[in-house]
């Protein structure tokens, strides 16, 4: 029997999935398969390695605007630069580094979910490689630790607020516009049963895109007319998507974690909020925990 584990972004509100893979973390739950996307991804990496905690300080606005955030900066800018120390700038952090080492040498197969701007499709970075001959070492391992890192960042990229990032030929976007929820990957990865970590509340629908259609089609239309066209079907398809994750939860192969209670802001700058959404995410990790350990045969 082989268990994934499934996370959707979601930015902030990812703090809810930070104290779930917390309480999971303590009692050594296993998957053999991670996938996540946007801020699933950064939660996928930290379960990987096994960095209890880590999440919690990644997503916290208070670890990563020391060093970016200046009087007069525009909203948006500000915005940016925090990604970027989130994910590259924090990923070395000489009190809690990224580790990436044991994450290359995991066992635990782990993919990141970004959309390919250039075709308007899905696409899963795998960056695990099993064997690498010493001699290449040296000289590939600031390589691949930039190269993992760039796709988190591709994952993370939202439209709108994020330009698309430009990797080899080809250009990605945020993996939330094409598959938010990847359990189909994970049961093409040959997953018989899966963990999922939503992060939408459910009286709070997904974002639907046609509503910024003024803003969208200047920027993307002509130069990535796909990636535009994935944007105006992205709430049909999350909803398509969502239809039938509740289906396999019926069917017992799906454990799904869903917030009931209000979770943080996408950019929650409260620190009470943030404690708030972590805090009830390790609740709703405890509350189900012998559920989660019978469904996972442990």
């Amino acid at each position: 029997m082989k268990y994934g584990l499934v996370l959707e972004g979601g930015s902030r509100k990812g703090l809810y999935t930070a104290g779930i893979l917390d309480v999971f973390m303590e009692n050594e739950l296993h998957f053999d398969y991670v996938i996540g996307v946007s801020a699933g991804a950064h939660a996928a990496l930290n379960y990987v390695t096994g960095q209890k905690g880590r999440l919690k300080q990644v997503l916290s606005p208070e670890s990563i605007r020391q060093k970016t955030h200046k009087n007069g900066a525009l909203w948006r800018d500000g915005i940016l630069k925090e990604m970027h120390f989130m994910i590259y700038k924090y990923s070395f952090d000489r009190k809690n580094p990224f580790k990436f080492n044991e994450f290359f040498n995991s066992d635990i197969k782990c993919e990141i979910a970004a959309t390919c701007a250039d075709t308007g499709r899905p696409i899963y970075f795998c960056d695990q490689e099993e064997h690498m001959h010493e001699k290449e070492m040296m000289l590939t391992k600031i390589r691949r630790n930039r190269l993992l890192l760039d796709h988190v960042c591709a994952s993370c990229s939202l439209p709108i607020l994020f330009p698309p990032l430009k990797i080899g030929r080809l250009t990605y976007a945020d993996g939330c516009v094409t598959d938010s929820v990847p359990f189909d990957r994970a049961f093409d990865q040959g997953c018989d049963k899966l963990v999922v970590i939503t992060t939408q509340e459910p009286w709070d629908g997904p974002t639907d895109f046609k509503k910024w259609d003024l803003l969208l089609s200047p920027m993307y239309k002509r130069k990535w007319p796909n990636l535009y066209n994935a944007l105006m079907n992205r709430y049909e398809n999350y909803c398509k998507q969502d239809e039938r994750l509740k289906k396999f939860e019926e069917e017992g192969k799906v454990l799904v974690f869903r917030p009931r209670e209000v979770l943080c802001a996408l950019f929650e700058n409260s620190a009470d909020k943030i404690n708030e959404s972590y805090d009830y995410g390790r609740r709703s990790a405890n509350n189900r925990l012998e559920e989660v350990k019978k469904f996972l045969g442990v």
